[in-house]
């Protein structure tokens, strides 16, 4: 009887000290807690930690086994109620390639199109815009890939599309062609050989004021009303949908994968230490997110970046793990509206940067109309780093779920792509790179020399037949005076060990004949529908960002040129136009005091050459990053000029009978019909 009794009176002892606590936390058989009662309000949790940047008393991590509550292993785990892939495991289906890091999507520019804001010149990018598009730029001669990584090289070329509109026909103006070279970025890897790998993972939430406006308008005014939004939509704040993001994550992860919550406002505080998803109670950690976090106060951004590379330097098992087995992952949640601490953008980016050479990269999952790209744009210029938009409630159920697995595994870097001059040719008297597409950092990417083109990540990216979605990198290249002149390219990468363990980078060497560099005169020539897509979308994504450049600096009633770098002004207009203008822009000229210096009255002109916006012409309009909304117009010129635009862009998108550039024609006709301001 007493022996009966004792182990009744044991078992009832064990059974309560495995029973969950309020927040739904349980003990794992055998093992102390697995992590520590959250506080989820940021100005408590800030309170119970006594200063920004220490964390709550972690608990010791454990295997996953099974909880006396259920009787079921790892019972706490919720399993993805909206996405058929894999928990870390293979995406099944053909091969895959691969696509650039940051920008992710143009969904900024588009949900500012539909609201009738003016977007940022950064809303749109090629890098981003690429990625909803397919493309294929194999060729006759093309070879299937069996290696990590293979460029598919793959020329084009083709006049400029105002000029053949003229009115009075193709001329003598039209007698040469702007020449690409298209790299596709092909990989041997099949899906059913893909598994993302095992996360330490940190989720960063902004918890700021700008964070608590409604969905569908902007923080830092309350200009104009989006119509695209049901009741219940327009109710939900950005809190709200970020909210819905980071929980969204978590149903994503693994019990393997090690996750930790940090918050953020005015300071930063972790109520979540990292742990293993498996000592979770996940649907009982959703609740109290959903319950508890709440908006408040100014933006430190800098304070959570800094707190969340912290708690991954301190995991010694994170920072020495395989990166072939591990990736150490940041994803950040925000508007971007940061206005204290570090607001400068040089000083967040070498955040990122100093993380990225410990093997620490960041997706940052941007929230609301006012998203703040200019800033995202530019921290994001670091390895491992990528960015998506969301502008809509349930839009990461829809969207980014599919792409979690890829995004999080960055499989390729420091891409370069160098061209070498033949023995015995000066390297100033040979080929030259003279604009370079799809990289997220455009113009630091290219050498002054136009020698060296250098792509800092490439993650997975799904892939129909040969095509790859938002798989091409595009240069537009500058002939050497001698026409038989081959093109000679070293292509050097180094693989996700490589990279970390600074080994040295492997390379393929590619001699392009002349012969196979396109016609020299009138007319258009593709090597693939790749190569033709991509200078499609470069000529679309360059005539945007110049009307947005030349638009705001009307709604900001600028006066007087945009400066440019000397070290561009040789450039600007005439390499990049390739015969007289039908109506001469004029607009180059020296500013005063700055020797070299130039500037462009606008970018955007009908009858005209298109010519790239450099990024670092585009700079914010406020001075700060609290993005304010401003109207939609047009100016007459950027009218016209779409107007001659959209014939060409609509035969093209006719001859690659690609209906999905049907969405790029209804931008162009909206943008047709507004109203002359």
């Amino acid at each position: 009887m007493r022996s009966s009794s004792l182990r009744w009176i044991l078992s009832l002892a064990l059974l309560s000290i495995t029973l969950p606590d309020a927040h739904g936390r349980s003990l794992l058989q055998g093992g102390p807690v697995c992590d520590s009662k959250a506080v989820w309000n940021i100005s408590s949790c800030a309170a119970a930690t006594g200063e920004y940047g220490t964390r709550l008393p972690q608990g010791q991590l454990q295997p996953v086994g099974t909880s006396l509550t259920t009787g079921v292993a790892n019972a706490g785990i919720a399993g993805p109620t909206f996405s058929t892939l894999p928990k870390g495991g293979a995406v099944s289906g053909g091969s895959i390639g691969y696509t650039t890091g940051g920008a992710q999507d143009v969904a900024n520019f588009r949900a500012n199109l539909n609201a009738s804001y003016l977007p940022l010149p950064s809303d749109v990018t090629f890098n981003g815009i690429i990625k909803d598009y397919y493309f294929d730029t194999t060729g006759e001669t093309s070879q299937l890939c069996t290696e990590l990584f293979c460029p598919i090289y793959s020329i084009g070329t083709s006049p400029q599309p105002a000029l053949v509109q003229a009115a009075d026909g193709p001329d003598s103006r039209t007698n040469a062609s702007d020449l690409y070279m298209a790299v596709g970025l092909d990989s041997g890897i099949q899906a059913d050989q893909f598994s993302r790998k095992k996360l330490n993972l940190v989720l960063l939430l902004d918890v700021s004021g700008s964070m608590d406006s409604p969905f569908n308008n902007y923080y830092y005014d309350q200009f104009g009303v989006q119509q695209n939004l049901t009741d219940e939509e327009q109710r939900k704040t950005k809190i709200q949908v970020a909210q819905e993001v980071l929980t969204g994550i978590l149903d994503l992860l693994g019990p393997e994968d090690r996750v930790s919550i940090v918050l953020f406002s005015t300071d930063a505080c972790q109520p979540l230490p990292l742990g293993k998803v498996g000592c979770l109670d996940v649907k009982a950690l959703k609740a109290d997110i959903e319950r508890d976090v709440k908006a408040t106060d100014s933006t430190n951004t800098g304070a959570g970046m800094k707190l969340a590379i912290k708690t991954l330097e301190e995991c010694e098992a994170c920072l020495s793990a395989d990166p072939n087995e591990w990736e150490n992952r940041i994803v950040l949640m925000t508007d971007a509206q940061t206005n204290e601490g570090a607001v400068e953008d040089l000083e967040l980016k070498s955040i990122l940067e100093d993380a990225a050479a410990k093997g620490i990269y960041f997706t940052i999952v941007g929230i609301g109309l006012d998203f703040q790209t200019t800033l995202v744009e530019l921290i994001t210029q670091v390895s491992g780093a990528n960015y998506f938009s969301v502008h809509s409630p349930g839009e990461f159920q829809k969207r980014l779920v599919s792409q979690f697995n890829y995004s999080v595994t960055p499989l390729v870097f420091d891409l370069t792509l160098e061209i070498q001059s033949p023995l015995g040719l000066a390297s100033e008297d040979g080929w030259r790179i003279l604009q370079a597409y799809g990289s997220p950092n455009n113009d630091s990417t290219l050498t002054p020399d136009g020698k060296i083109l250098s792509v800092k990540t490439l993650f997975p990216s799904p892939k129909e037949d040969a095509a790859i979605k938002g798989g091409v990198v595009l240069v537009r290249l500058l002939r050497p005076a001698a026409a038989n002149t081959p093109l000679q390219l070293v292509a050097s990468y180094r693989d996700r060990t490589a990279f970390v363990r600074k080994r040295p980078a492997s390379n393929t060497t590619r001699t392009v004949p002349a012969g196979d560099l396109g016609a020299t005169g009138p007319g258009a020539s593709y090597q693939s529908s790749g190569v033709r897509k991509a200078i499609l979308l470069a000529r679309y994504t360059d005539l945007l960002r110049g009307w947005l450049v030349d638009q705001w600096q009307v709604a900001s009633n600028a006066t007087g040129p945009l400066p440019i770098p000397p070290t561009l002004c040789p450039g600007f207009p005439t390499l990049f136009c390739p015969g007289p203008q039908l109506e001469p822009l004029s607009f180059l000229s020296s500013l005063s005091g700055q020797v070299r210096d130039c500037g462009l009255e606008r970018w955007v002109a009908p009858r005209a050459c298109i010519i790239p916006v450099p990024d670092v012409v585009i700079a914010p309009q406020l001075g700060e990053w609290e993005r304010q909304s401003s109207p939609l117009k047009i100016t007459a010129d950027a009218r016209r000029a779409f107007q001659d635009f959209l014939p060409y862009f609509q035969a093209e998108a006719a001859a690659l009978a690609d209906t999905s550039l049907d969405q790029e024609v209804a931008v162009l006709e909206q943008l047709i019909a507004l109203p002359v301001s």
